[in-house]
């Protein structure tokens, strides 16, 4: 099965950062909106069943995404991690693979069933595919 390209920008995030939020956000607190994202993201994904479903989850969709571009900022503006939160996150990879391999599978199943769209490949961030 060809691996579908995707960029790395959809690994982000949910949180919604103002000035003082930001101040409060750690590595650890924003990895764990990461999580949440993409299992937002995955479910979402797993409605995608017909032009209908994928129609109707771009919205959720465009959502998680300015949610991610927010989350991103704010990671950016943090100091750097302390080895105490590098420890945290990294238990945490094994729940970001099991999700990220999930949303894997949604995508190449919406990619081989022809619902893959230009307006979620764009809103998911894929490259398009070149046969």
């Amino acid at each position: 099965m060809k691996a579908t390209p995707i960029l790395p920008s959809i690994i982000c995030g949910t949180l919604l950062c103002t000035a003082d939020d930001t101040a409060q956000a750690t590595h650890f607190s924003l990895a764990q909106e990461v999580i949440n994202l993409l299992s937002e993201t995955e479910l979402t994904l797993g409605s995608c069943t017909d032009a209908a479903g994928v129609e109707a989850a771009l919205p959720r969709l465009e959502e998680l995404a300015e949610q991610a571009r927010q989350l991103r900022e704010a990671q950016l503006k943090l100091p750097d991690s302390t080895m105490q939160e590098d420890i945290a996150i990294a238990r945490m990879v094994q729940d970001f693979q099991l999700i990220w391999e999930a949303i894997r599978a949604h995508i190449e199943r919406l990619e081989s069933t022809g619902l893959m769209t230009d307006k979620l490949r764009n809103v998911l961030h894929i490259a398009p595919t070149t046969n």
